[in-house]
């Protein structure tokens, strides 16, 4: 039992570790290091299944000059395809000559990539960790190693801007807390130890200054950094605020970047030129030399699992990365996620606490309860009132509505028929700009009808609120003042995310609305007031996790209020006694903790014991039924006992989308990785056999949807 990220004190973690060390020279033996050529080549390639491919490796095939390695990236034909790129794992000269392997022809190597894009030993022994921890083939983690065409040059590009204004943090006097956690984590760099240091402070207590100074005795020491964030927008804050401490030896990489200048950090970090890394999870595999230090920034954040193929968790890999390099790992968060939090109290990490802001205190925080009061479009009287408080002291307002579009659903009144999604068992969301009905699952837009599909009655009612919502209905209480709105709809466009919170920070806008991106890491120290306009939204979903995400929202969002001078948050709530929202209206991570960690404990969920998914989806119900049936009893028969359970299956949270309809199993408890890697074949059988039905492997999950 225990949490995922204990990866410390896991015996089949540890014991898999020492398997790596043992074997570490003989994969990477120096009398392997340059094998001559012409041999024969085993490629990892990124497909579903766990064997690797043999290719030959002759000089005029190729064309290389240099010699093959272990850890190459190369690029080779595939069934049809004329180029994939493989991940080279063994060489074999004594066979060279040979040309057939069962029968089949051998095909050449056509290029081996530069040795900037080589998976050295640390990255390598990562590499088939996260293959044998998830449940997947060696070949399917090999794309988050490299950028998606190794070698694309970059055109020039402009030096990055400030997002937010900069103040000289090396004046900034540390507390007594920030002092004990940057000391324990320099002991940490210097002696070359592994140790994660989880940062629990309240919003504004300074943990970003502990991860600059921590930073600063990692380069002091010859050592390099990595700066992991939960999403792209707040790259160049931090990055603005990196260079400006530490000069030009860091750089941003994320998904918004060209290929070229994505490829253009990996070669510099590869070459040492670059020793600090910024962005989300895609910069936690970039080959910086002698890391030192890794930094996890909102460490709960959900966006630090991929969801797709392969899925992974950030937070967890950082560390297993951490201990291969003898770096130490800081989780920081004014909410950490339950997982690491238990493990904080348990040992597993050091848990340092910073229980106060830096500047200023805390928002004060009042409840409003809507229950059978007047909410004009939304907004209580109250709301009103703080809002025009706020813009006539010259302050700044945030308004959180986590709903996009104009309103939830288009109703007939007639008839009571929503307009449904028909690709998916979920209501179209109505858009003003453009005028539609769109699917937020996948994307089906549909004019708005003239009348109903089912009545023809020409009479329609809208349901629930959204953002646009919002922002229409506070132009008209505020005319004269600038609205920003910041969503998934207006930051479709490069770089429009990072223009929308620069013109807030500049002042250029007094109200900003948001979903949940203007909850995340932003310093804004205009903001008085912060509005939640459906606090209690998704206390009731199915999942257990759902308080969870509900309280760190919340925290989260409050605290961009009051960064510098007193500032207030209003929570607009139909359940005011809710004890979620009122440890979050009290700043109260501890009574948050205590409930919600005896509810887990009493249903056996994480952090007490592990979880993993098996999601089953296909275009027949009747076969995915079946499907999912027969699945889990196989799982049942060889998975469950004394400290295993095998629930469902059961439809999901969305029961059809895209089309096809969805059931999920769920095992609670351990499995090594050999279970593992009989869960992930038995899956795979069952797609061949099934070819209609899709079924995947979600170790850790985030969410039961």
């Amino acid at each position: 039992m225990g949490s995922a990220d204990a990866i410390e004190t896991t015996d089949e973690t540890r014991g898999f570790a020492m398997k790596f060390e043992r074997e570490k020279q003989k994969v990477f033996d120096s009398s392997e290091v340059g094998a001559p050529a012409p041999c024969l080549v085993e490629v990892a390639l990124p497909v579903p299944v766990p064997n690797t491919f043999t290719y030959r490796f002759t000089a005029s095939s190729c064309r290389d000059e240099r010699l093959l390695q272990k850890g190459d990236l190369v690029s080779v034909p595939f069934g049809r395809r004329d180029g994939m790129i493989g991940l080279v794992v063994s060489t074999d000269a004594a066979h060279a000559n040979q040309t057939e392997v069962a029968g089949r022809r051998l095909r050449d190597i056509k290029r081996v990539f530069p040795q900037a894009y080589r998976l050295e030993p640390e990255r390598f022994r990562l590499a088939h960790w996260m293959s044998a921890y998830y449940g997947l083939p060696l070949g399917e983690v090999v794309p988050l190693f490299h950028p998606p065409a190794p070698g694309t040059k970059a055109r020039k590009t402009k030096k990055p801007e400030a997002v937010y204004p900069l103040s000289d943090s090396e004046e900034i006097q540390l507390s007594r807390s920030q002092r004990e956690c940057v000391e324990m984590a320099e002991r940490l760099i210097a002696d070359r130890s592994f140790g994660t240091v989880l940062v629990h402070g309240v919003t504004g207590s300074g943990k970003t200054e502990i991860y600059l100074q921590v930073i600063a005795t990692a380069l002091s020491l010859g050592r390099s950094a990595i700066y992991l964030l939960p999403e792209i927008a707040l790259t160049p804050q931090t990055l603005a605020r990196i260079i400006q401490r530490f000069g030009i030896e860091a750089a941003a990489i994320h998904s918004g970047l060209s290929v070229g200048e994505r490829c253009r950090v990996h070669e510099a970090a590869a070459a040492g030129e670059i020793r600090v890394v910024v962005g989300p999870r895609s910069a936690l595999f970039v080959p910086v030399q002698n890391l030192g230090a890794v930094i996890v920034d909102e460490e709960h954040e959900t966006s630090y699992k991929q969801e797709e193929k392969p899925r992974y968790h950030a937070r967890h890999v950082a560390m297993v990365r951490a201990r291969e390099n003898a770096a130490v790992v800081l989780l920081g968060s004014a909410t950490p996620d339950l997982e690491s939090y238990h493990n904080g109290h348990q040992g597993r990490y050091r848990l340092v606490t910073l229980s106060e802001r830096a500047v200023g205190e805390l928002p004060v925080a009042e409840l409003v309860d809507m229950r059978g009061r007047p909410a004009p479009e939304g907004f209580s009287p109250r709301l009103v009132e703080c809002i025009g408080q706020t813009l006539d002291v010259g302050q700044q307002v945030i308004l959180f509505y986590n709903r996009r579009g104009f309103a939830r659903a288009l109703q007939c009144s007639d008839c009571g028929e929503t307009v449904m999604c028909p690709h998916c068992d979920i209501g179209l969301t109505y858009h003003l700009r453009p005028r539609r009905l769109l699917c937020h699952y996948c994307g089906f837009a549909l004019p708005v009808p003239e009348v109903c599909p089912t009545c023809d009655s020409p009479r329609f009612l809208t349901a629930g609120g959204g953002t646009e919502k919002v922002e229409l209905t506070l132009a008209g209480l505020f005319p004269q003042a600038c609205l920003l709105r910041l969503d998934q709809d207006t930051t479709r466009r490069r770089g429009s995310h990072a223009r929308i919170l620069t013109r807030f920070a500049a002042g250029e806008a007094q109200i900003l609305i948001g979903t949940q991106m203007v909850a995340k890491g932003h310093h804004f120290p205009r903001v008085g007031l912060v509005g939640v306009l459906a606090a209690d939204d998704g206390l009731t979903l199915p999942d257990f996790r759902a308080g969870e995400r509900v309280f760190q929202l919340l925290t989260q969002v409050a605290g961009r209020a009051g960064r510098i001078q007193p500032g207030r948050v209003v929570f607009q709530t139909y359940r005011p006694e809710d004890p979620i929202i009122c440890a979050a209206a009290n700043h109260d991570f501890e009574a948050f903790v205590v409930q919600e960690l005896e509810a887990r404990h009493g249903l056996g969920y994480p952090p007490f014991r592990r979880l993993l998914r098996v999601g089953l989806s296909g275009r027949r119900l009747g076969a995915t039924d079946s499907a999912a049936c027969v699945l889990a009893d196989a799982f049942r028969n060889a998975l469950q006992g004394e400290e295993r359970d095998i629930l469902g299956p059961a439809p999901a949270v969305f029961p059809r989308l895209q089309d096809r309809y969805r059931f999920q199993i769920l095992i609670k408890g351990n499995l090594s990785f050999s279970e593992k890697r009989w869960l992930s074949d038995c899956l795979r059988a069952y797609r061949a056999k099934e070819r209609g039905v899709e079924a995947v492997l979600d170790v850790d999950p985030l969410g039961l949807y």
